[in-house]
């Protein structure tokens, strides 16, 4: 009996040492398939179970339908998503995307950190395109609804994030960065992006400096905008029909101490928006200036009469208390301008031009 298991033996040695490597390379695949079939499952968390005063979370995998449109017009009730209390990346998967991994969503506070989508997160993605905006200025939104029905849209609300700004993903930004480039492929095969705008989106994104997922981007004076009033530095940008401008504003509520170092006063966020002043200093002149829509979070202990009021223009703060009225003319470009922080002379005359056309 030993003698017939070495002879088995030696023949499976014989079989594994005569196995074509092409077998190992099939075998490969075949575990690799069966990898990325489990990677399309997201983790999501079911209700916490309390054992001696501890709560603990007990997870589970989901597999989610791929999406099969962004269209808010075509949804179909398996392109509804729930992501509540989900792992703070989740996975989303796409009707024909060939892609390995599913792509993450993401849910950031103003610092950068992730954080899980809050509960009841819900919904349909969809594609927005801003009325009387640039095509450029399209976006990803998250429609939260209370139902997997198409016929919930309407009556529900966008996601906000943590700062209670839209959550949303800008176009430029699905194409800029390869792991949003099969949301940008979806919306093609959608047919929100045609032949001509394919061609602006990839010259922008070739020759100027494209904003992220979480950036501020303009195309009217008007539009409401999140701010950190305790920032030295605001970036936004400018969208026109073919371009994209981006603004550095240093130091935009400085505050200089005895030792010459600048810092803001304020700790408190807001949202504000940019109009053409209407002061008698400025008559005359296309000036910008910002005023406060809405303030939030902690305003923190300074207590001057400089600091952001709501309903009221933002002030700059200045050393032995003096202030001045945070303001921008679109029309100058001088040495003393840039040296006020502004980065971009065309990029004021864009937004006020996309806004008013030729009247102003």
């Amino acid at each position: 009996m030993s003698a017939g298991f070495g002879n088995v033996s030696r023949t499976i040695k014989k079989v594994e040492l005569r196995t074509p490597h092409h077998i190992v390379g099939f075998r490969q695949r075949r575990w690799l398939r069966v990898v990325n079939f489990l990677r399309s499952y997201s983790l999501a968390t079911i209700p916490a179970e309390k054992s001696d005063g501890i709560s603990k979370s007990k997870a589970k995998r989901i597999r989610r339908t791929p999406i099969s449109t962004l269209n808010q017009h075509k949804l179909l009730p398996s392109d509804f998503i729930d992501i509540s209390n989900s792992c703070s990346r989740p996975g989303i998967r796409f009707q024909n995307d060939i892609s390995a991994h599913a792509w993450q969503m993401c849910y950031y506070e103003s610092h950068g950190e992730a954080l899980q989508f809050p509960s009841q997160s819900s919904g349909f993605l969809y594609y927005h395109q801003p009325q009387d905006a640039p095509l450029l200025a399209g976006e990803l939104r998250f429609r939260l609804t209370s139902s997997n029905h198409p016929q919930s849209f309407s009556q529900g609300e966008d996601c906000f994030t943590p700062d209670g700004a839209v959550w949303k993903i800008p176009l430029l930004a699905l194409y800029r960065f390869p792991y949003n480039r099969r949301i940008y492929r979806r919306l093609q095969l959608d047919g929100f992006i045609s032949d001509a705008l394919h061609s602006k989106v990839e010259n922008v994104v070739k020759t100027t400096h494209c904003p992220g997922d979480t950036s501020v981007i303009l195309h009217s004076l008007h539009q409401v905008f999140p701010i950190n009033f305790a920032a030295t530095r605001f970036r936004f940008f400018v969208l026109g029909d073919s371009t994209c401008r981006k603004v550095d504003i240093t130091y935009p509520f400085r505050m200089a101490d005895r030792a010459n170092k600048r810092a803001s006063p304020y700790t408190s966020k807001g949202f504000v928006h940019f109009e053409l002043s209407t002061l008698p200093e400025h008559a005359g002149t296309r000036t910008v200036v910002m005023r406060v829509v809405k303030l939030v979070g902690d305003p923190g202990p300074y207590l001057g009469d400089d600091r952001p009021v709501e309903g009221a223009l933002v002030l700059q703060h200045r050393p032995a208390g003096r202030s001045e009225v945070l303001c921008f003319d679109a029309d100058r470009n001088t040495p003393k301008n840039g040296a006020k922080g502004f980065s971009h002379p065309d990029a004021l005359p864009l937004l006020l031009k996309n806004t008013f056309g030729g009247k102003h």
